[in-house]
């Protein structure tokens, strides 16, 4: 039995789709149909039904998926572990990502990642959404992740159709008051309740400054903004201090649960009305080859994204 072929089986569980599936494996449909019916007739019962347009998993497929899974990942831990004591080198991964990794759970899934591949060096490289999209296409990264908005689409479009995007996480913009602040106790606040305060936002040209630039607008004035930086700390503490309100995204204030800033956080936080929210993705490219340790990693992400749903 070729044990390759279960990590192809998995990718088409993942993808439902034969050319996104062999896309990703880098091998033609053909062989990729060929690969899993030989499969299936070693296994003894379809693992697909292919009557419907989208190729689905029949029940049988769906008991045997979790075994192709341990198959896939033990497959590259032995390929790994066998070409760093060979070749005395060690497997690398490069992710770009926007900052804060820990409020998007994005550390947790690279800590199960590097207990699971120990002999993979996990690189990251933070920035904001516009770099780091940048390093996609450079490429100085093997998969990214970073926020997707209509103010970022709207600009720059390219290259959108080079992308594979996978929802990760969806976050909002919420009003950050000084404790005390007369609005601070609101259940929601419109936008325009903030028009004669005094801002602090993220450094300029960032993607969340465009977003609190454009969502002001919309709701009718032009924010005076007395302070931007590149620190979310320095950003909340203008708004500690009492000289500013700030427009952030939630996760971002949110403290650990059982920590003392989760019982009685220095500053007031308020949703807007109405809503505006962005999305977290992880990203990769369609027409670049990624390397079995990203392949992996994105499996990681992906099984985190679908015990959330």
């Amino acid at each position: 039995m070729e044990i390759s072929y279960f990590n192809e089986f998995v990718i088409l569980a993942e993808t439902r789709n034969y050319w996104a599936a062999a896309e990703r494996l880098y091998i033609g449909q053909s062989s990729l149909s060929k690969h899993i019916k030989t499969l299936e007739s070693q296994l003894g019962a379809p693992l697909f039904d292919r009557t419907s347009r989208k190729v689905e998993l029949t029940e049988f497929g769906a008991k045997m998926l979790p075994y192709a899974q341990s198959i896939s990942r033990l497959q590259f831990q032995y390929e790994a572990a066998a070409a760093a004591y060979l070749n005395g080198e060690t497997d690398q991964m490069v992710i770009g990502s926007i900052p804060a990794l820990a409020s998007y759970n994005i550390v947790d899934i690279l800590v199960r990642y590097q207990l699971d591949f120990p002999s993979v060096q996990v690189q990251t490289r933070e920035a904001d959404t516009m770099k780091v999209r940048k390093w996609l296409f450079e490429p100085s990264v093997d998969v990214a992740f970073y926020r997707d908005s209509v103010a970022y689409l709207e600009h720059d479009q390219g290259h959108e159709e080079r992308l594979v995007k996978i929802p990760f996480c969806p976050d909002r913009l919420v009003a950050v008051l000084p404790k005390g602040h007369p609005l601070g106790k609101k259940e929601h606040l419109e936008l325009s309740e903030l028009k004669a305060e005094n801002f602090a936002l993220m450094k300029k040209d960032s993607m969340p400054y465009m977003l609190c630039m454009r969502a002001c607008r919309e709701a009718g004035f032009s924010p005076k903004v007395l302070y931007t930086s590149q620190s979310l700390d320095s950003v909340l503490d203008m708004v500690t201090k009492g000289s500013c309100v700030a427009l952030l995204f939630e996760r971002h204030v949110q403290a650990p649960p059982g920590s003392g800033l989760a019982l009685d956080p220095p500053f007031e936080v308020v949703p807007i009305s109405p809503e505006i929210w962005t999305t977290v993705y992880l990203c990769y490219l369609k027409d670049k080859p990624i390397s079995l340790a990203a392949q992996n990693f994105v499996r990681y992400c992906k099984e985190h994204v679908d015990r959330k749903v």
